[in-house]
């Protein structure tokens, strides 16, 4: 008998059909918690920096809605930033 063969017959036993994901693999999937994008504390590219003389980079302090972040730019201080705005330093 092949190993093909072997897997088909035990997977057909438990009620498994090929194609069709399990209710118990799904609610696996479900349960495991996805990593934050940005987080406070965190260093972030700005796309456009607010003046020509600060850095373009910015330190996200907290989030204050779903797609925006209070954030503090070198020789420029705290602004408000939309998830648009930025990009995570690891990001290519």
């Amino acid at each position: 008998m092949s190993l093909d063969s072997e897997i088909s017959t035990a997977a057909s036993l438990h009620g498994y059909v090929p194609g069709t994901p399990t209710t118990t693999a799904w609610e696996t999937l479900r349960s495991i918690p996805c990593a934050p994008r940005f987080m406070p504390s965190m260093w972030v590219d700005l796309f456009n920096p607010p003046t020509a003389y600060s850095f373009d980079q910015a330190w996200l302090l907290c989030q204050c809605a779903e797609n925006q972040w209070l954030a503090w730019v070198p020789e420029y201080g705290e602004l408000l930033l939309t998830t648009d705005e930025f990009c995570s330093l690891t990001e290519d």
